[in-house]
């Protein structure tokens, strides 16, 4: 139950939204304990979720509910045993499932209680599986400039595929195939799903042995617990009215497949 655990303003309170920051302490489903930091921005509509895996992988999500982008960013560390240096950035852009996250004014009502408790969600979303099929390029800033923005450390490594271009629309002055010209699809070989022999295309990282080779790399991203819906409760027989009094939360998983022209650029996430 989580209606102890949130206390929504109520609705007489006619008081100007302003942005939230939460920190969750959340339980994984292999029972060890992460911390979330949940900004709401409601200038700019938006909703950002950030915590760091045990493995050190930073993971930050961006949902814009004007633009209908979401931004999955992932910062990996470079592995030293394996002599690498650094750490790489990638992004994904996919179109935003506004259903799965509440919306940045509802989120900045909501007022936190007990914040020590180690919180577990009450749904289990699954797996929502992304083939990308070009790199975004300049179609980020037309479709998204906060996504843009959370993206940019990224560079040339930002992801999305062509199914999701479609369901956009076009932005004001822009026409829609702005999008489509604006980024720059994998190879036509790589976006093949079988050749005469059966087989893909372009194979697996991790059955690809030479670092100088080409093949498609995934990655998966488990967000343990967000805020997926609002809960309503049932006012006193004499009102009989509904009113918000918390919150339904969630998990979800990812998993993200992409063209990389060299194995060693797929790192140690496949």
């Amino acid at each position: 139950m989580e209606l102890w655990f949130f206390q929504v303003i109520t609705l007489f309170l006619l008081v100007k939204s302003t942005n939230l920051q939460l920190l969750i302490n959340v339980r994984n489903q292999g029972g060890d304990v992460m911390q979330e930091n949940i900004t709401a921005n409601v200038s700019e509509d938006t909703i950002t979720l950030e915590f760091i895996r045990l493995d050190g992988v930073f993971i930050s999500q961006l949902v814009d509910f004007t633009n209908e982008v979401e931004a999955m960013k992932v910062i990996i560390p470079g592995e030293e045993e394996l002599g690498q240096t650094g750490h790489q950035t990638l992004c994904f852009l996919t179109h935003a499932a506004q259903a799965d996250f509440i919306a940045p004014d509802a989120m900045a009502k909501l007022r936190q209680k007990n914040p020590g408790t180690i919180r577990v969600a009450e749904e289990d979303k699954g797996w929502r599986q992304t083939t990308a099929t070009a790199w975004a390029g300049h179609a980020t800033r037309l479709l998204s400039p906060p996504a843009a923005r959370h993206c940019a450390s990224a560079r040339e490594r930002v992801y999305l595929r062509a199914a999701d271009l479609a369901r956009w629309a076009p932005r004001p002055g822009l026409e829609q195939s702005s999008y489509s010209s604006s980024v720059t699809p994998f190879p036509a070989h790589a976006l093949l799903t079988d050749t005469a022999d059966g087989k893909p295309a372009v194979g697996a990282c991790v059955s690809e042995n030479d670092n100088t080779k080409e093949c498609i790399c995934h990655m998966e991203v488990c967000v343990n617990w967000y805020p997926c819906g609002l809960k309503y409760c049932k006012g006193k027989p004499q009102g009989g009215l509904s009113y918000r009094c918390g919150i339904k939360t969630c998990h979800r998983c990812y998993r993200y497949h992409f063209y990389v022209r060299r194995r060693d650029a797929c790192q140690h996430y496949t």
